[in-house]
């Protein structure tokens, strides 16, 4: 006979929890944050990132929570971003409207009063909204994503035209934008200890209600099974007007708290694209879009993974990491959903059976080629020789040898051997051209420049000199020898006496290690040298 509480003995069950695994992959995403990123801010500036983490994981913690209870009772909210810019917007409306002589001259103080006023009727107005959802979803039957879908539309328009009409009667001109510049307003969310205060309580409230309550039980009894919660006798109807009021006030609170941080309300861009982060966190943090299953602590961790990768991603790509945040977001969401079904598919087909999977894995392997072409050289900025080129080729053909092998159905014995093997050939391919690839580049350039009649000498400090003085080389050769060049990282060029003309010169933009280049005797032009110069700012010109 199995000992039904043999479970809750078992030394590994915390291990195997689903909070654990991602407070690990939380360590993890910190760690290679603070290897990959050439300034090392995680170690060198802790409190400043450190703080800044916080206050950034408050504000979106605040408003996931929202989310995560919709989802475990079984719906979904589309509009937590409209939501927060239109409740920013109702609440600078309400200032505005309250104290016009102070927001229209621009003075600090505008008044407790009608601060508290304003926060109070912008929460009445996110209560109304959540009870509008539940309206058009309990007693107009229309789907949960319809109805939110609905507002998150409408509601950003619908705040534009309040703000140009309540600037348009309190300022006299119409304005796209409400400035709001009180700094005990501004506080609000300026301090780094209020927005994670207010998070935090929000957060252990919520978790009271969900684990020790009749209301948290019914809610996770709706979101596993509606028609079973209602023949029990369990009031579905007003357990989903808590579940979306309780989310869109979450969302308000949110939105008074941005307007305080960016002392502005811009419909425009206010709260775009949050509701996706929102549902993000929840579904990292364990939250099943089938209902029913998920927990507050979760979505907590859930919260401060998507920020911490958010944050990773713009210390080590730097230069447009906006591009790469909303790419990188969705891979991290479609990776945890994965992996936490990865337990529905034992004794079933695998993710990559058949012919669907097989083009699943062609997929798979052509976008984590492009991505690694992208990034990958930023990434691995000394680590790798390698160009974006070959790590993106390098990157696709080793993943998708690896999903060839998870779809073979090898077992026992036979898949453990084949996997160390698969392992060592990937690692060796890339030593491989990690080591050989640059040695094959730098012999071809050197072919290439002594065929064309050039020398090469390397300085006592190891600057290295080519001297094509002399010689016949014209503007064709030279653009055919630009690229070797660059391989060599020549830091000084001798074309004097050549035939080389400002066309030909215009192919030497791009060698960045370039010091010094002698045209002397030569067909260059003035301003072919000025547009050199303007290129390679560094570079000293001999003419």
């Amino acid at each position: 006979m199995v000992d039904p509480s043999a479970g809750d003995r078992d030394p590994l069950r915390f291990l195997r929890r689903h909070e654990t695994a991602l407070f690990l992959a939380l360590l993890l995403v910190v760690g290679l944050t603070t290897l990959f990123d050439s300034q090392h801010n995680y170690w060198n500036s802790p409190w400043t990132n450190g703080t800044l983490l916080l206050r950034q994981t408050s504000l979106l913690g605040i408003f996931a929570l929202g989310s995560a209870v919709v989802i475990i009772a079984g719906g979904i909210d589309l509009s937590s971003g409209a939501v927060i810019c239109f409740s920013g917007t109702i609440c600078a409306s309400l200032l505005l409207l309250l104290a016009p002589d102070r927001m229209r001259g621009g003075e600090a103080l505008i008044g407790l009063p009608v601060i508290a006023v304003a926060i109070v009727g912008t929460l009445i107005i996110g209560f109304l909204i959540g009870s509008l959802h539940a309206w058009l979803i309990t007693v107009v039957r229309l789907p949960p994503f319809i109805a939110t879908l609905a507002t998150l539309v409408g509601l950003r328009s619908f705040a534009w035209a309040i703000c140009g009409n309540v600037t348009r009667v309190s300022l006299g001109a119409s304005s796209s934008q409400i400035q709001v510049f009180d700094p005990r307003f501004r506080y609000l969310a300026t301090s780094i200890w209020i927005p994670a205060v207010i998070f935090v309580l929000l957060a252990i409230g919520s978790w009271v209600m969900l684990s020790r309550t009749v209301l948290g039980r019914h809610l996770y009894a709706l979101g596993g099974n509606e028609d079973a919660a209602r023949l029990s006798g369990v009031r579905t109807d007003r357990l989903k007007w808590f579940a979306y009021c309780f989310s869109a006030v979450l969302s308000s609170i949110t939105g008074i708290l941005y307007i305080c941080e960016v002392s502005v309300a811009d419909p425009q861009s206010l709260g775009m694209g949050y509701e996706l982060n929102a549902i993000a966190a929840s579904v990292v943090g364990g939250c099943s879009l089938q209902g029913g299953v998920g927990s507050i602590e979760g979505t907590v961790l859930g919260t401060i993974f998507l920020r911490a990768v958010i944050a990773g991603v713009a210390s080590v790509i730097k230069v447009q990491s906006k591009v790469y945040e909303g790419l990188i977001v969705g891979v991290v969401v479609v990776l945890a959903v994965a992996l936490s079904e990865t337990a529905r598919f034992r004794g079933r087909k695998g993710f990559f059976d058949g012919a669907l999977g097989l083009v699943a894995a062609v997929n798979l392997s052509l976008f984590a080629g492009v991505m690694a072409a992208l990034v990958g050289p930023t990434l691995g900025d000394g680590w790798t020789t390698l160009n974006g080129t070959v790590l993106g080729i390098w990157t696709a053909g080793s993943l998708f040898a690896i999903l060839l092998f998870v779809r073979s159905g090898l077992l026992g014995m036979r898949r453990r051997i084949g996997a160390v093997i698969l392992g060592l050939a990937v690692i060796a391919t890339y030593f491989s051209l990690d080591r050989g690839l640059p040695a094959y580049q730098l012999h071809a350039a050197t072919s290439a420049v002594t065929n064309a009649g050039g020398k090469i000498s390397t300085a006592d400090n190891g600057e290295l000199r080519v001297d094509f003085s002399g010689t016949g080389l014209d503007d064709a050769a030279l653009k055919r020898l630009a690229d070797s060049l660059s391989s060599l990282h020549v830091t000084d060029l001798s074309l004097a006496g050549t035939s080389v003309s400002d066309d030909g010169l215009d192919a030497l933009s791009n060698l960045t290690s370039l010091k010094r280049i002698d045209v002397s005797q030569t067909r260059v032009t003035r301003a072919g040298t000025r547009g050199l110069g303007r290129a390679l700012p560094d570079v000293d010109i001999t003419q």
